[in-house]
């Protein structure tokens, strides 16, 4: 395994759990829960949304690399270029695509809970894939070439 990945699979997984609480209790926590008051948990399962996050962070890791390449030859786009566009595809296809539509058709969750969370987990996707960018291109010049 590429000594980045063994750094940059817990540096996302750190700005991710970590951004997540801030948005989801420190920023909207009371809206949300008064809009999910019918189907919220009484408390959280901290381990299970922490699972969900270092798989997150795995497949971000592993995946932006090769968007990159494939982006350099194609469109020959630069890393942050394609941190930005790969981040938001992440974010929409981890959260709002799956999680979001399914959430709001298989349980009581109002629809503007879907657009505020699904919003921000595109960008959530889009600072982490550019902090992986960043870091990735210190260790691999290659990422930094057009």
């Amino acid at each position: 395994m590429k000594k980045y990945y063994l750094i940059g699979i817990p540096l996302t997984f750190i700005v991710i759990f970590n951004l997540g609480y801030v948005f989801h209790d420190l920023l909207m926590g009371t809206w949300l829960h008064e809009k999910e008051a019918a189907i919220s948990r009484e408390s959280y399962i901290i381990p299970a949304i922490a699972l969900a996050f270092l798989l997150y962070s795995i497949i971000q890791s592993f995946l932006l690399p090769i968007f990159y390449f494939y982006a350099k030859t194609q469109y020959n786009w630069g890393i942050f270029k394609t941190a930005i566009a790969f981040g938001a595809l992440i974010g929409f296809l981890w959260d709002a695509l799956q999680g979001g539509i399914i959430e709001y058709a298989t349980f009581n969750m109002p629809i503007e809970v879907v657009f505020v969370d699904s919003g921000f987990h595109v960008v959530e996707g889009i600072y982490t894939a550019v902090i992986l960018a960043f870091f990735y291109s210190k260790f691999n010049r290659q990422l930094l070439e057009k």
